[in-house]
């Protein structure tokens, strides 16, 4: 149903794109049929017959301009189509009705010529107008059927011949405007299938398929653009990555598809605590990435120790099982390149793993700051960082 909506969109679209010039074209042959007529017929009738064609076009032309001037968008598209459909149909009356009250009494070549032009105003319309069945038929049906009725109604063999001979044209042509329009009915659709098929497609390239976050693909992208972004107004990049503490016991203990809700839930925590301008990813397994501007390292750090503390109080079940998780985090702050910052960030994290977990570990500075869940911080100098770290006792949660 979208698509098909769509598609109509788009040949409404094309009708005003491409049938402008028809205006200007209908009067052009208006005018060729009335120096035709002019010293056969009465000429306030093929005046009278040109102003009405003319206040026609006049109304036609402003519809278009009109469109042009507002460019209206795909929602409100598809209201265009009724004005343009009636202006179009009393412009084709005209022609119709107007050819039988122009048409000379006495002279068959005459009737003949004007008939030619009926015919040809309507192998025109089947060009112009075949995105839109209906209205190709409804506008070759304006322009010959009053003239064709009238012919039979004649009764000589010229104009029964004439008239069978229409009828013909327009059972034909009304075939080719079924063919043409079904056809770019479903160029138009199969245009916005493959488009969808496309975005799916991207999307899925660049989304993590269990936690519907961004993957690592997207996630060294997108950052590469905030990084140039953060060159530009002075402020400074920073990286948190955050691993789940002891996720394989919760694989082990409640199964893997109570680890699979897990890191559903952590990662809708993630998104929670971060404001919409972060980037949150999945970057692989139970290990997650955070990208943001800041103004210096501390405001980096108040945010990781912000998401910390979410995660720890989180409240994450799967079935009847109420499952406790924190994480370790690791944050690196600068406009380097993002694989030096995530070497850095990456090395931080594996401090705070083995200082305990469940705790931040900077490394954006000559000293490292580490805040554990009592939320005191402890400055580590570069010679302590080269030590294996003896894991501290258990942190005592959030306030």
């Amino acid at each position: 149903m979208r698509l098909d909506r769509l598609a109509q969109i788009e040949k409404l679209r094309l009708l005003y794109q491409q049938s402008f010039p028809a205006i200007f074209a209908s009067l052009f042959t208006a005018a060729l049929i009335c120096v035709v007529l002019w010293h056969v017929q009465e000429k306030t009738v093929l005046l009278g017959w040109f102003f009405l064609l003319f206040m026609s076009s006049v109304a036609r032309v402003g519809l278009f301009f009109r469109y042009w001037q507002i460019q209206p968008g795909a929602k409100v598209l598809l209201d265009w189509e009724k004005p343009y459909i009636a202006t179009l149909l009393v412009s084709s009356l005209i022609w119709g009705v107007g050819a039988v009250v122009i048409l000379p009494e006495g002279s068959v070549l005459h009737q003949v010529v004007v008939y030619f032009f009926l015919v040809g105003m309507s192998g025109g319309a089947i060009a112009m107008y075949s995105a839109h069945r209906l209205m190709t038929l409804a506008t070759i049906g304006s322009i010959l059927l009053p003239t064709t009725f009238w012919f039979l109604l004649q009764g000589t063999l010229i104009s029964t011949a004439l008239a069978l001979g229409a009828l013909l044209f327009v059972v034909t042509t009304i075939h080719a405007g079924q063919v043409l329009s079904a056809t770019m009915h479903r160029s138009f659709r199969l245009g916005y299938e493959l488009e969808d098929a496309r975005d799916a497609a991207e999307k899925r390239a660049y989304e993590d398929a269990l936690t519907g976050l961004n993957n690592r693909r997207a996630f060294y992208q997108q950052g590469k653009e905030m990084l140039e972004e953060c060159k530009e107004d002075a402020r400074q990049l920073a990286m948190i990555i955050s691993d789940v503490d002891y996720f394989k016991n919760i694989n082990d203990t409640w199964g893997h598809h109570c680890g699979d809700e897990v890191l559903k839930e952590i990662a809708d925590t993630h998104l929670a605590c971060l404001r919409s301008d972060d980037l949150c990813a999945r970057l692989g397994g139970e290990e997650f990435g955070v990208l943001l501007l800041v103004d210096d390292g501390e405001q980096a750090r108040k945010v990781a120790e912000s998401l910390r503390c979410c995660l720890e109080n989180a409240e994450i079940s799967c079935g009847d099982h109420e499952i406790p998780v924190t994480a370790s985090f690791g944050v690196a702050v600068g406009r380097q390149s993002l694989e030096a910052l995530f070497k850095q960030a990456d090395a931080a994290l594996y401090r705070a793993k083995k200082a305990g977990r469940n705790r931040v570990v900077c490394g954006f500075d000559e000293n490292e700051r580490e805040t554990a869940a009592d939320g005191r911080p402890a400055l580590m100098s570069r010679k302590v960082r080269a030590q294996e770290l003896v894991p501290d006792s258990a942190p005592t949660g959030c306030e």
